[in-house]
């Protein structure tokens, strides 16, 4: 797995226009001390747990623990809130795991999403070796079947993508199920069409050169009207 760039920690929660907005930056890992600045499932859980506003998650991290990440999906999953994420940086690793857990991901422009196998360090005899890859194993298809639910993809295609350790632009995570939109500037009204704009400003003119003419033949007609009533006839 390529090396990612720490990204800063932040953990914020408030309420705005009806919403919790959580948000979240950082590794994905256990809580093993007070200090310790990690995104974890326990002060998620504690955070959340009495909300019954919509949830907004914004989120910006590069994974970390997979078990961890998986804790937060299934409380994520269960959790009676319609629960959205907004990926606001970056999404890879066990933080992929955030996104499934919603009812609604959206990707910010320029955003992106990683995913790839579960790795991790060991030493030892061949026994301890193999017990670890049976580990490793184990979790792959632990992954395989979260992403499969979320998307759709077939578990040969997703494999393949773990194994080259795929990154998606936000456009791309959209198509292939990772996320339900994109979320852009409101885009300026495209201009009018000139031929069009040339061809009411043509009509426009010609009707009122028309009505003083119209008026200037229908002025006699007046006249001579009102004259045969004074007359009588």
């Amino acid at each position: 797995m390529p090396k990612v760039k720490k990204v800063p920690f932040q953990f914020t929660n408030e309420i705005h226009n009806g919403k919790h907005i959580l948000t979240l930056s950082g590794n994905v890992q256990k809580k093993y001390w007070n200090d310790d600045d990690v995104i974890n499932a326990k002060d998620i859980r504690e955070t959340l747990d009495p909300v019954t506003d919509d949830i907004v998650i914004k989120l910006n991290s590069p994974g970390g623990d997979a078990f961890e990440g998986i804790e937060i999906y299934n409380y994520l999953k269960s959790h009676s809130s319609k629960v959205t994420v907004e990926v606001i940086g970056l999404a890879a690793s066990a933080a992929t795991f955030i996104l499934a857990g919603a009812d609604e991901v959206i990707m910010n422009v320029g955003t992106s999403l990683m995913i790839h196998e579960a790795s991790t360090l060991t030493w030892g005899n061949k026994q301890d070796i193999q017990k670890t890859l049976n580990a490793l194993e184990t979790i792959d298809e632990s992954i395989l079947s979260i992403y499969s639910e979320q998307t759709g993809q077939t578990h040969e295609q997703l494999e393949n993508w773990m194994n080259e350790e795929k990154w998606f632009t936000a456009d791309e995570a959209v198509e292939f199920g990772f996320a339900n939109s994109v979320k852009r500037e409101k885009q300026q009204e495209e201009p009018q069409d000139i031929a069009a704009m040339i061809q009411n400003a043509v009509a426009i003119a010609m009707a009122n050169v028309q009505q003083p003419v119209t008026n200037q033949l229908e002025e006699p007609k007046t006249k001579s009207l009102v004259a045969r009533l004074k007359k009588g006839e």
